[in-house]
């Protein structure tokens, strides 16, 4: 089993009303030493057209930079980067047989993911479901949201330095960075917990 951290751009909150611009993804999985780890082998980007009757919000374009006017020239057709999307998913399923989506939130990228592939192929490969990265650590470190960040860094687990914020396939690296680690510290918790019994 491995994990696939997915991240998007869009230009607005929800899919269908707004378009998906940008889709970045990587692979998470356990080395042979146990420990999890980032695969920059095994990545996704594309950045695609805007559908032809969304909506888009200055402060949404603002963030990522991808224009409607920069993406009708250099963005794909959706369509088709559905297409490879669903390609690239269908390879690691025959690769690591249970692929698992994860995200930073997934009430924000899983929606538009999911939207985008049942329109454009009539079904998700994905299912329904994604592996939402800051409940888990809430749920690690007993916190709530607010509090999450700084318990993480005094447990030595550090965002990375991301050269290029809001790039989808940057934010994907990053978090699934941040999954690793969450999940080599939930190891670590259990051993300590099983050594002291």
């Amino acid at each position: 089993m491995v994990y696939l951290s997915i991240d998007v751009e869009a230009s607005g909150p929800f899919p269908g009303l707004f378009s998906l611009v940008s889709i970045g993804a990587v692979v998470v999985k356990s080395k042979k030493d146990g420990t999890w780890a980032v695969d920059r082998g095994a990545t996704f980007y594309e950045e695609m057209k805007h559908l032809p009757d969304a909506k888009e919000l200055e402060a949404a374009t603002n963030i990522h930079g991808l224009t409607r006017e920069y993406l009708d020239d250099h963005g794909r057709d959706p369509g088709e980067v559905m297409e490879d999307f669903a390609d690239f998913l269908d390879a690691l399923v025959r690769k690591y047989k249970k692929v698992t989506p994860a995200a930073w939130p997934a009430s924000f990228d899983s929606p538009y993911v999911g939207w985008y592939l049942q329109y454009f192929l009539d079904e998700n490969p994905l299912g329904w479901s994604c592996f939402d990265i800051p409940s888990f650590g809430m749920g690690l470190f007993q916190c709530h949201r607010n509090a999450l960040r700084n318990l993480m860094k005094k447990a030595g687990i550090e965002f990375g330095k991301n050269p290029d914020p809001h790039n989808a396939l940057a934010d994907a690296i990053e978090q699934g960075e941040t999954l690793a680690q969450l999940l080599n510290h939930a190891k670590q918790v259990r051993k300590e917990k099983n050594r002291v019994k």
